[in-house]
């Protein structure tokens, strides 16, 4: 072979070569603005923290990193923008435990939580309270359970929304303490809370972020936190185990999730992006003042986690017995 064309040839491998270095360094370059989209209103517990978390993600890249409230109908409709958007990690999902709990009860949301998305990194856990208006005659579960065990007429308790945690958690604890209670949704944690403020409903299961004020003015009182462990925001506060009831005890946990579709270096940088993000000082505070405790997983781990939940909530959701209201 003539030398020139061996040179040639050895010119064009190298050059292959760098184009395969180049390959892994353009997926992990993420858009120069990100959205995260929240399955709630503004001020809950999960929007709270998603925009500490934004604030910091974008101090770390040095950009802007948006926060977009999208609630309805048990977080699907949020759901749905997300899995239906470009995937290449310009439009993120942020969500709860209700990512997996609404596709069960609601029969056509347009989307599949497991097929359509990618976990991400998970970011904490937490729970819930049960909270009473201050005007009810009840101070712990057990006086709620003999509230509604004594009239024909059960009382009512609130929740965000057919198909979220605080839905799901209230129907788990009526079964378990074998009363009934009349349902009343509304479009978010704040329109729920503030009808039970008003006392217009009587109960409900809440956030640690939006109850913690109206509990220290004493204008809600805390029955029991939800999860198995108490609340160091609430250290006074019996879990709901606690007050007689074993078999009940729920953690709400939250996570990101990009469109099915998104590249694995793009998720990757994500994932150490924002596991990063979670341990700086401002969002650690934030985590600690409301309650929160930080997990920090790889995808492969917190993707396993999500397929296992998503099959327990269906097997909870099918006992329950759950439809859309």
């Amino acid at each position: 072979m003539p030398r020139g064309h061996a040179m040639n040839r050895t010119i064009r491998c190298a050059v292959c070569l760098l184009m395969l270095a180049v390959v892994p360094l353009r997926a992990q370059t993420l858009p120069g603005e990100i959205r995260i989209i929240v399955p709630v209103t503004a001020g809950s517990s999960l929007d709270a923290r998603a925009r500490v978390i934004a604030d910091a993600i974008g101090v770390r890249l040095k950009q802007r990193v948006l926060v977009e409230n999208r609630p309805g109908a048990g977080g699907t409709l949020a759901a749905l923008a997300v899995a239906k958007s470009r995937p290449n990690g310009s439009v993120l999902l942020f969500s709860n435990n209700s990512l997996l709990i609404s596709p069960h009860i609601y029969p056509n949301t347009g989307y599949d939580p497991v097929k359509d998305f990618i976990p991400i990194a998970q970011a904490y856990v937490s729970g819930m309270v049960l909270v009473a208006h201050a005007d009810l005659r009840v101070g712990t579960v057990r006086e709620l359970v003999a509230l509604a065990r004594s009239g024909a007429q059960p009382p009512g308790y609130a929740s965000s929304g057919t198909g979220g945690l605080p839905h799901l958690g209230m129907e788990v604890f009526k079964q378990i303490a074998e009363i009934e209670m009349l349902h009343i949704p509304y479009r978010g944690d704040a329109q729920a809370l503030a009808d039970v403020l008003a006392g217009r409903v009587p109960v409900m299961m809440s956030g640690y972020v939006v109850a913690q004020p109206h509990i220290k003015s004493g204008r809600l009182r805390a029955l029991a936190v939800t999860s198995r462990q108490r609340a160091a925001i609430f250290p006074e506060v019996p879990t709901i185990v606690e007050s007689g009831y074993p078999a009940f005890a729920l953690d709400t946990w939250a996570g990101f999730f990009a469109p099915s579709g998104t590249p694995p270096g793009v998720i990757d940088k994500l994932n150490g992006e924002i596991s990063a993000a979670i341990n700086t000082p401002p969002v650690q505070a934030h985590f600690e003042a409301t309650g929160a405790e930080t997990v920090i997983a790889s995808t492969t781990v917190f993707g396993a986690y999500v397929r296992q939940e998503w099959e327990a909530y269906g097997r909870l959701i099918g006992k329950l017995k759950l439809t859309p209201e």
